[in-house]
Parts: structure tokens; C-alpha cells; sequence
């Protein structure tokens, strides 16, 4: 509890000030506790009178609350409230109570509350939430429907008051048994009762909403919004057509109605239907041109189906009415970037100023400062959004991209010196120690390179990649041709489509010296991937198989897709074909 000694008049006005209910006003009544008689009334205080222990209670309940024991205020406040016939002092007592959670309490305080001001409509709401936070949602019920009963409102007004009373915080089960025993009570508002369907699917429980929704139409066809709920409950069950099924119906009613149609064609798009989904954007287009949610979306419709100029005049658009402009720049650096624009594409990104894309437009800027060779002017950018950055899911990104900018430039000791940095942050991060375990095996690390793939795969033994960078990396540089064999064939059981770990097991048994073992996982690889460092492997297994006009022609393939990788580079160095 806390222990107070108040000398000065000033003390008293600064505590008393601190209140959030005028409870007590002293400053015309008080000028020094030393001056006036053991008790003072308070103007407009119903009779109550502040002898020394009521007013000991009511600066110790102040004082604690602002220091933040809200436990001890709480009790200040009780006892202050079993002293005095004040109201105000019960309500700011309960309010205290409720607020520090401690909700058998505030009961209690309510019980005083309300002896004192029966009819002051707040306790029945406070009654309802303590109840609802203690897990007895029927006891809170009583309190609810009086809450309602005070509510002169629509039936959208009552059910908005009910949802405010069920906080998040609150648990859905709790919140969902309370609107069940509301609407038995209560059968005429549609409204809760959409409440109610809410928090089943909530609680996944869909044939439930279902059921409940198919009430509310029944009472009033014409909310239209329902359809919508039932639609997006189908899609969280997976029944997809479904759920376009509901839309669909609905728009043959009311084919005018935006909404619907919307929802209509993002389903289009989830499933893929991309004609449909553009027949259903050009209809909403013709209603409102300047919509900018419906332009938006035929601008990200377009890019999906690679109609990038068509994108781009609708992005351009965005961009004229004012409207999402951030969005629009970030796409339209997308789209020169994908035309190899890169002058363009950054002064699209940097216009990126507000918005969930100004991360995404950062990390493009640095990669396109390399791909112009201003390799360490993007380093620097990187850096810098590090020091902006406090998520650390979001810093592994930027250390990853600073990562492929060294690699890509073959600078790999500067790599891995800035996997070591970043590492020193976070040891156990399975993203840093994959990423520096590949640049690990450029520099000659091969004991860092394993040391941090057997890491990786002590926390994720089904870790696909980590085996098979594990199993190339000990084909390519150590003998353990064997050890190493076992882990890509485990690779392959857990993902048998891929082709770099095809790549890596045809290599180890082109090491082990199986040449039809070898060509045969390599023409698989090549098949599944045309890629430079697969066209190195597979080129010098079919030279040294004596199909060299083969290897030759695979070589070349392989130079067209980069005549500058490093392995094909080195490799066609060594034969000179």
C-alpha cells in the first residue's frame, strides 16, 4: 500500500487535478490542509464531506494510479467508496477496478454503484463486460438486453452496440454464447443475428453462419451483404465454386450493385479465370472510369497476364487523378524493370514515399544500382535501411539482397564478411546460416559452408535445400563422395521434381565415376531447367562420355541463358571445345 505525508495546499491542487472525474475540487475550498477544519464539503458533492481518511483514500487511490499500481488504487477507491455516499466515487472506483482487470471486484464496486445511482444507464454496460471477461457470457446477458432496452436505435445501431461491448480481448466462444442466448431472446434483428454468424465462422464453425445467414435472408432478402459473408465462408471452407455460385445469383438480381460485382471478380482472379475476371472489370469500369479500387485491379490484372502497357496507362491514370499514386509508381518500376529500364524503374521507386511498398521499393533501388554497376552506392542504400529497420525478418531480407549483389559480382569474401556482421546479430537465424554456407564454399570455407548447413539441418532435418547444398557441396570439393550422395538422395525423396537437386545428384555420381548414372539425372535437370551451371555439368559429363557435339550444343544453350556464370566460365576453360 502507499504511505503519503501532504504538507503543502499546491501538492493537494496538482493531485487533485490528476483525477479523471471531477470528484473532488478544492482549489476555492482548500488553500492548506493545515488552515481548514478535518472536514471539507465539496461544492456539488450531494452532501459528501472529506474527512481526514476519506480524503487520505481518495490522494492515495490518485497517487497510485499514476504510478501505475492499479491494484492499490483500486483498493484506495473501495475503501473510499464504503465511506462516502458520493456516486462519482463508486463510478471512478469501478472504473479503476475494470481497467486493472480485476473484474470480481468491479462487480462488487457496481453493487455500490448502483445503490447509490440506480439509474445511471453506464453500469449496466460495465456489469456486461466484467461478466463477458470472466467467462459468463449468460450472467452478462441480463446487463446486455438492458443495454439495449436504453438503445432507441435500428437494429444496426443495437448490434453495433453489442459488438462494442465484445472487445477483442474478449474470447469469441464467450462472445459467440452470449449472441445465441441474445437472439433465442430476440428473433426480429437480422442484424445480430449476422453477428452471430460472424463469430461462428469465426470459430470455424461454417454450417452454423450458414444456417444463421439463410435466417436472415428469409427475415429481409434485400441485405444484400449477406450473400457476400456467405460467399467469403464458402471460400474459407475451399468451396470455391460455391461461393461464386452465391455472387452470381445475387447479380442477376441487382447486376448494378459494385460491391457484389467486385468480390465477383476478385474470386475470378483467385481461381485463375483471368478472362472473366477482366469481362467483370471492364463492366465496373464502364459504370465508374475513374473508380480507382477498379482501376487498380485491372492494372494488377493486366500485369498478371503480361500486358504490361496496357498496365501501365492504367497506373499512369492512378497517378493523374492523385489517387494511390504510391502503389502506382511501385508497379510501374516494376514494369520498366521487367523491360530491363533500370533508370526508369527507380525513378518510378523512388517517388515510393508512404505505404506498405516503400520497404519493397528501397530493396529494388540497391539491386538496380548494381545491375548499373554502382554496385557500392546500392551496398551503401542497403546499409542504410538497415539502421531504419527494426524488424529483423525485414533486416534478414536486406542482408540476403546484399548478399546476391556481392554474388552476382563475384565479390564473395566482401559477402561473407557481411553474412559474418549480420550473423553477430542473431547466430541461429536458418536464413543467414544457409545464405553465408553458399558463399562460405566460393571463398574455400568448406568447414564454415558445412559447419552451417549441419546447423541448419540440426533445427529442420527435412530441410531440402540445406541437403542438397550440404551433398553438392561435399561432391564438389571434398572426396566424401558417398557421404555425400546420402544426403542429395534424401534431397530428391522429399522433392523429386526439382531440378537443382537432380543437378546435384547427377553431379556426385559423375564424381563417383557413373557416367550413365550421371547423364541420366543431368538430361533430366537440363530438361526440367535450361540453366548455365546445369549446362557446365552436363556438358563436361557428355564430353567425357565421348558425346562431345552434344556437350558442345549444351554448352551453348548454356551460354545463351548467361555466358558469364562463373561454373560454365570455368569449365569451358578447362576442355576449350
Amino acid at each position: 500500500m502507499l504511505e503519503m505525508h501532504i504538507v503543502m495546499s499546491g501538492v493537494l491542487r496538482q493531485v487533485l487535478l490528476i483525477g479523471l472525474l471531477s470528484i473532488v475540487v478544492f482549489s476555492a475550498a482548500c488553500t492548506s490542509l493545515k488552515t481548514q477544519p478535518a472536514e471539507a464539503e465539496l461544492p456539488e458533492s450531494k452532501g459528501m464531506t472529506l474527512d481526514e481518511n476519506l480524503l487520505y483514500e481518495l490522494l492515495a487511490a490518485e497517487f497510485a494510479g499514476n504510478t501505475g499500481d492499479l491494484e492499490a488504487a483500486a483498493d484506495f477507491y473501495r475503501q473510499a467508496a464504503e465511506q462516502s455516499d458520493d456516486s462519482r466515487i463508486a463510478a471512478r472506483a469501478a472504473y479503476i477496478a475494470l481497467y486493472g482487470k480485476q473484474y470480481e471486484q468491479t462487480l462488487s464496486l457496481l453493487e455500490r454503484w448502483r445503490e447509490l445511482e440506480p439509474e445511471n444507464q453506464d453500469i449496466d454496460r460495465i456489469y456486461a463486460i466484467s461478466y463477458l471477461h470472466l467467462h459468463r457470457p449468460l450472467d452478462a446477458l441480463p446487463y446486455v438486453q438492458a443495454v439495449l432496452v436504453q438503445h432507441d436505435g435500428s437494429n444496426q445501431q443495437k448490434a453495433m452496440a453489442v459488438k462494442h461491448l465484445l472487445s477483442d480481448d474478449i474470447e469469441a466462444k464467450d462472445s459467440l454464447d452470449l449472441l445465441a442466448a441474445l437472439n433465442q431472446k430476440q428473433t426480429d434483428n437480422p442484424q445480430m443475428l449476422i453477428l452471430q454468424a460472424k463469430f461462428s465462422a469465426q470459430l470455424e464453425q461454417y454450417e452454423q453462419s450458414i444456417e444463421l445467414l439463410d435466417r436472415v435472408l428469409e427475415i429481409d432478402a434485400s441485405l444484400v451483404d449477406v450473400y457476400l459473408i456467405k460467399a467469403r465462408i464458402y471460400q474459407a471452407q475451399g468451396k470455391r465454386d460455391e461461393a461464386k455460385a452465391v455472387i452470381m445469383q445475387v447479380l442477376e438480381d441487382h447486376p448494378d450493385n459494385l460491391s457484389l460485382r467486385m468480390q465477383y471478380a476478385h474470386m475470378l482472379v483467385e481461381d485463375k479465370d483471368y478472362e472473366g475476371a477482366r469481362a467483370q472489370y471492364f463492366l465496373l469500369q464502364e459504370k465508374q472510369p475513374d473508380n480507382v479500387e477498379i482501376l487498380l485491379n485491372l492494372a494488377l490484372l493486366y500485369i498478371e497476364t503480361d500486358q504490361l502497357d496496357e498496365s501501365a496507362e492504367l497506373l499512369d491514370r492512378l497517378i493523374v487523378l492523385d489517387q494511390k499514386t504510391d502503389i502506382a509508381h511501385y508497379y510501374l518500376g516494376r514494369i520498366a524493370q521487367s523491360k530491363e529500364q533500370h533508370t526508369a524503374a527507380i525513378a518510378h521507386y523512388v517517388k515510393v514515399k508512404n505505404g506498405a511498398y516503400v520497404f519493397e521499393a528501397k530493396l529494388r533501388i540497391a539491386s538496380l544500382f548494381a545491375r548499373l554497376d554502382r554496385v557500392d552506392e546500392g551496398i551503401e542504400q542497403l546499409d542504410i535501411l538497415i539502421e531504419e529497420t527494426e524488424n529483423w525478418e525485414d533486416r534478414v531480407r536486406i542482408y540476403l539482397v546484399q548478399g546476391e549483389i556481392f554474388r552476382s559480382h563475384q565479390r564473395y569474401q566482401d559477402a561473407f564478411d557481411m553474412y559474418n556482421r549480420a550473423l553477430s546479430h542473431n547466430p541461429e537465424d536458418i536464413n543467414l546460416l544457409y545464405a553465408r554456407a553458399l558463399i562460405a564454399e566460393k571463398v574455400d570455407r568448406v568447414d564454415i559452408a558445412e559447419s552451417d548447413l549441419l546447423k541448419v539441418l540440426s533445427m529442420e532435418p527435412n530441410n531440402s535445400d540445406a541437403l542438397n547444398a550440404l551433398g553438392y557441396t561435399l561432391a564438389d570439393k571434398t572426396k566424401r563422395y558417398q557421404e555425400a550422395r546420402e544426403y542429395i538422395q534424401k534431397a530428391i525423396e522429399l522433392v523429386p521434381d526439382d531440378p537443382a537437386i537432380m543437378d546435384s545428384l547427377g553431379w556426385v555420381n559423375y564424381r563417383l565415376g557413373e557416367l550413365q548414372e550421371a547423364l541420366k539425372w543431368l538430361s533430366m535437370a537440363f530438361e526440367n531447367l535450361v540453366d548455365a551451371e546445369i549446362a557446365a555439368h552436363y556438358g563436361e559429363v557428355l564430353w567425357q562420355a565421348n558425346q562431345r557435339d552434344k556437350a558442345r550444343e549444351i554448352w551453348q544453350k548454356g551460354q545463351a541463358v548467361d555466358a558469364k556464370h562463373p561454373v560454365l566460365v570455368e569449365t569451358l576453360k578447362r576442355f576449350k571445345p
